[in-house]
């Protein structure tokens, strides 16, 4: 820790060096000063355990200081111990404890006594800093707890928008499947497959947990990650969702924002877009230019369009977030025949 500061006030440089004999030691910081000035400009820079002050000095006096002190909210609590080597009656006591002062100390000084008073002092000033730190580590415990508390309160929000949209999704794929379904057992078999797709695509945004409950990190590529999403709304008879270009890795916790921002376009779309009609298409182009990943999604067809809204839900906030944790922006053009959108995310982003 930092030495503690002592203040030693004394017109006269003997009497300041034989103080800083008496106290001289490692975890003690002297200040000296030679006038009641020079001591208040200390003051403006240290926080002191203690103000050892001569009572007689020319210009600002001792008790004229200590007068000041106590008039100033920096300065009221900085105890003070006047060194006097006149008389000490009772007037003059009364008018140094009136003016602050908790002792004085007649002078020839006492070795022993000082160094005993000054160790008090010490000792009080340390706590004080202990109990600041205290105070400080309750406080940042505090935040954390209430951040803590905020992260949850986000956190049930979406679980509940995505059991909403598991709902969502549930009753498209069931519609989905039976346009297509001749009879019950198409409709199951259908069904039955869009669901594991689905369920494929869960597996694979999730991380991998050892025996003892930790996650490793599941790594994949964003193509990859494209087809396991889009993979409950394809059909056996022909496809109606094309992904073109490149591809790029993608791992860590890029992997699930991603995925989050991904699975909210999807949901969308099944919910509002081309993929809630038979005859919609989906086209999804990804490349890598400029340190950048770029990514094109149009659809096409789809009935019951929904324009932007200033209104923003929790889903545009999902979309934000995962935006947010990406690095990466979006931009959305709302055409007549389907909803067009951009997205670019720094490469760097997607493996760290």
């Amino acid at each position: 820790m930092e030495p503690v500061p002592f203040l030693l006030v004394d017109d006269l440089e003997e009497n300041l060096l034989s103080l800083e004999a008496l106290l001289r030691r490692d975890d003690i910081l002297l200040l000296k000063a030679r006038s009641g000035d020079q001591a208040l400009e200390l003051l403006l820079q240290h926080d002191v355990a203690l103000a050892l002050v001569d009572v007689q000095m020319p210009g600002l006096n001792g008790f004229e200081l200590a007068e000041f002190l106590r008039g100033n909210d920096r300065t009221r609590r900085i105890p003070i111990i006047f060194v006097t080597a006149g008389t000490t009656d009772g007037q003059r006591r009364f008018r140094g404890y009136e003016a602050g002062a908790v002792d004085f100390i007649q002078k020839p000084i006492e070795p022993d006594i000082l160094r005993s008073k000054v160790d008090v002092f010490f000792e009080l000033y340390r706590q004080r800093q202990q109990l600041a730190a205290q105070r400080d580590e309750l406080e940042m415990q505090a935040e954390a707890l209430r951040e803590a508390a905020r992260h949850k309160d986000v956190l049930l929000r979406e679980i509940n928008h995505r059991i909403k949209n598991l709902f969502s999704l549930a009753a498209g794929l069931i519609s989905l499947s039976a346009r297509r379904s001749k009879s019950v057992t198409d409709l199951a078999a259908d069904l039955r497959s869009r669901m594991h797709a689905l369920a494929m695509a869960h597996e694979l945004t999730m991380p991998d947990l050892t025996r003892d409950g930790e996650a490793n990190q599941t790594d994949t590529t964003v193509t990859a990650l494209l087809k396991a999403i889009l993979a409950p709304y394809e059909h056996v008879d022909g496809s109606r969702i094309v992904i073109t270009g490149s591809d790029a890795p993608l791992a860590g916790t890029a992997l699930t924002s991603f995925a989050l921002l991904l699975h909210e376009l999807t949901t969308n779309a099944a919910k509002y877009g081309a993929l809630s009609t038979p005859s919609g298409t989906l086209t999804v182009d990804v490349c890598t230019a400029d340190e950048l990943l770029h990514l094109k999604w149009n659809e096409h067809g789809a009935l019951g369009f929904a324009e932007a809204s200033d209104r923003e839900g929790f889903g545009t906030t999902l979309e934000k977030a995962a935006l947010q944790g990406l690095s990466g922006t979006m931009e959305k053009d709302w055409r007549a025949e389907g909803l067009s959108l951009s997205v670019k995310v720094p490469l760097a982003r997607l493996v760290n």
